[in-house]
């Protein structure tokens, strides 16, 4: 089998033992780090680390441990160059201030695994009728969690949540 090379870019806890516990079991696969970047002084804004790495092995090992990886619950930012990130869109509709669907825009916000890539506010009648248009970017295995929080945020505060538009 054809030896392949492998790069990620991954977010973990700033804890003790969280990078080893994801990359020694790799050798269980037969997957080989060959190289390791720990950017210990450029923590995310959660206070995750970034961790570049290289998994050297076959294709099938490379994409168990790829797996193994995701199963983990760690977020996978890049494979090889490639953003491991998914764009969605959303519109959220109601009769309120414009100022409280912003305050629901910040929640948003504020969901771990999600980043507001742009927001378009449409105000109507008196300030009072409101259409936000909003694209996030999430990781591509945590897209429906974060769907699923969209929705719990607009529910609760009286929003209608159109979907993937």
């Amino acid at each position: 089998m054809d030896e392949m090379r492998l790069k990620l870019l991954i977010e973990v806890p700033d804890t003790p033992g969280q990078l080893v516990s994801i990359l020694q079991p790799l050798s269980s696969f037969g997957a080989n780090v060959s190289t390791i970047i720990h950017e210990h002084d450029n923590r995310t804004a959660d206070g995750k680390i970034p961790v570049h790495f290289t998994l050297d092995g076959s294709k099938d090992i490379l994409e168990k441990g790829v797996e193994f990886i995701r199963q983990q619950d760690v977020n996978i930012i890049e494979i090889d160059g490639i953003l491991e990130k998914e764009k969605q869109t959303f519109l959220l509709l109601g009769n309120l201030p414009t100022s409280n669907i912003m305050e629901t825009v910040h929640k948003i916000d504020d969901l771990e695994d999600v980043k507001i890539s742009s927001v378009d506010l449409n105000i109507g009648n008196n300030l009072q009728e409101s259409v936000c248009k909003i694209v996030i970017e999430t990781s591509a295995n945590k897209r429906l969690d974060s769907t699923q929080k969209i929705q719990e945020i607009a529910d609760n505060d009286e929003l209608l949540l159109i979907k993937e538009i």
